[in-house]
């Protein structure tokens, strides 16, 4: 009877575990989907090839945090975007005019600093990591804390945690009478 009760706790447990969720919505936004396909532009292209090269000269330790300017984590974000979607300067320039329709150029700029930024470990604290909005940095994302779990996942998590433990002692009461 025990085991029967914990295997109907355990897919009862299952069954109602909350999936992490990594969207966000997008408003009078055209999907990329729909865009007529995109073709860089030289400057595009430019900035990408500079970005590979000063993030080469990074990892190289050629240059430094301290050498390197917002204009340069920009052109670094670029190239490690572009990397993101598998070197296809397509995608990655409709991905940018999708971020400039839905935050505007200064930031669609401002997340590319902040992803080279977390990626060479140069935020402002000197220091890696950090809460981009992909989840970059190994903190999470926008839509979810540390672990999975925002604040609406724990307090589901509690309250589950509860009822399970008035459901077994409910259950106990009933065995006990038999």
């Amino acid at each position: 009877m025990k085991f029967i009760l914990a295997l109907i706790s355990l897919t009862i447990l299952f069954l109602l575990s909350p999936q992490t969720t990594r969207a966000q919505m997008m408003r009078n936004v055209t999907p990329m989907t729909a865009q007529v396909s995109v073709t860089p532009s030289a400057q595009d292209l430019s900035d990408i090839q500079t970005g590979q090269e000063l993030y080469t000269k990074f990892q190289n330790k050629e240059i430094s945090c301290t050498t390197l300017q917002d204009a340069d984590f920009e052109k670094i974000g670029e190239y490690l975007m572009n990397q993101s979607f598998g070197g296809n300067a397509n995608v990655h320039i409709q991905m940018n005019n999708t971020m400039k329709q839905m935050m505007g150029e200064n930031g669609e700029e401002q997340m590319h600093i902040r992803l080279a930024k977390n990626a060479t470990g140069c935020n402002i604290n000197g220091q890696g990591g950090g809460n981009t909005m992909m989840g970059w940095g190994g903190y999470g994302n926008m839509m979810n804390g540390a672990w999975g779990i925002g604040l609406l996942g724990f307090i589901f998590w509690i309250v589950l945690f509860v009822d399970l433990i008035l459901l077994g002692m409910w259950l106990w009461k009933q065995l006990q009478k038999k």
